[in-house]
């Protein structure tokens, strides 16, 4: 139970909030359980803001690489839409008990997912919690921090085990037994591109003072204030959706060396073709910062998997995985970042072994037979 999109419903829907990364995991998951012998059914909201009038969907079942993925009715209409959501997913997950499904897996500690949890928890499935991401702590009022308890005290007692993004959110939830899942890559690049010639540096994702994106304007910043010979060889592009964009383009226009090219949104497709002409995969979650061991930065995985070498700052359980396959940024410093790319222009046979090293922790870690043989044993007891 989850709100993935895929392109095609994004687009009729006209909306644009919606996490790309969290449905390819939500996707890649079911393909590997699948290799399990298991059969997975995507159940989806298909909601999301940013629709300029009120509209309304109906239910519609979409194939992806022959996964069945599920959207339940969607209206604009403030408030009846989240009542719409909440009896859709109940009408759902009561006709699928009566076809034989018995175990529900909720992508995070969503609040219109409570109905139904407690709706399953009554017809006898057996509830697994997706946690992706831990309780981040701002200032807020005291009601919405109760419900927010609320929330985690429903979870934490109705479903029965947990996969978590980290193995710090064991300390977000009593729920045990628990398994750390860090994803599943079908498509390994088997070379690993590093061209000496222009070096592409690639950040993708939520752009956001969180996400790293103005670590990175002020590394770039900085880079073309020096104008240092070696820069007219490295060019950035930049993908995704968030606050910091319009900060990238008005640098796009203002920077020749480094080159920075801006994308903005783009579609899955879209998205491969940057992705495998890029050499470097910066993630940048800030060290100091609320993401730092209350989620794990997905991206990591999946630019190893298409061959490139990772700069990232040191959170969560990256360098559990890697190890020496990455460069690390202890601070959250522009000279730190600026030194490492440095060392990736001048240094081409050195970065690819660190590449290679990364690219065969992530074959290990994250084979669709080893995740969907683990997936399968946890999901259903026998572990």
């Amino acid at each position: 139970m989850c709100n993935a999109l895929d392109d095609l419903t994004r687009s009729e829907r006209g909306i644009s909030t919606d996490s790309p990364a969290a449905t390819r995991k939500i996707i890649l998951m079911c393909k590997a359980l699948r290799l399990a012998g298991v059969r997975p059914i995507i159940l989806s909201m298909g909601r999301g803001g940013s629709i300029a009038e009120w509209k309304s969907f109906s239910s519609v079942v979409r194939r992806i690489d022959g996964l069945p993925l599920l959207y339940i009715p969607f209206t604009s209409i403030p408030i009846l839409s989240q009542l719409l959501s909440a009896l859709a997913l109940i009408y759902v997950v009561c006709k699928l008990r009566l076809r034989g499904v018995n175990h529900l897996i909720f992508y995070n500690r969503t609040d219109a997912f409570l109905p139904s949890l407690l709706v399953s928890s009554v017809l006898k499935y057996k509830n697994i919690l997706d946690l992706e991401d831990g309780e981040v702590r701002r200032g807020g009022r005291l009601l919405s921090c109760g419900f927010a308890r609320m929330i985690t005290y429903a979870y934490d007692v109705l479903c029965d085990r947990a996969l978590l993004a980290c193995s710090a959110l064991k300390q977000a939830t009593s729920i045990r037994p628990i398994l750390c899942y860090y994803g599943a890559i079908f498509k390994f690049h088997q070379k690993i591109k590093l061209d000496s010639k222009v070096i592409t540096v690639l950040m993708s994702g939520t752009l956001s003072n969180e996400t790293g994106a103005s670590l990175l304007i002020d590394t770039i910043r900085m880079m073309a204030s020096s104008k240092a010979p070696w820069l007219k060889n490295v060019r950035f592009e930049i993908t995704g959706k968030g606050e910091s964009l319009d900060e990238f383009v008005k640098l796009a226009r203002t920077t020749v060396a480094p080159e920075v090219v801006v994308h903005g949104r783009l579609t899955d497709l879209d998205y491969a073709d940057v992705l495998n002409r890029a050499d470097v995969g910066v993630s940048l979650k800030l060290n100091d910062g609320p993401y730092a061991n209350t989620t794990f930065p997905s991206k990591v995985i999946e630019y190893a998997a298409a061959g490139l070498l990772i700069v990232t700052t040191d959170i969560s359980d990256v360098r559990t995985i890697f190890g020496d396959g990455a460069l690390y940024l202890n601070q959250d410093n522009p000279l730190e970042l600026i030194r490492h790319l440095e060392f990736i222009a001048a240094n081409p046979n050195e970065v690819f072994m660190i590449a290679k090293t990364g690219q065969q922790a992530v074959q290990e870690i994250c084979s669709p037979k080893l995740v969907g043989k683990k997936l399968q044993q946890f999901i259903f007891g026998a572990v």
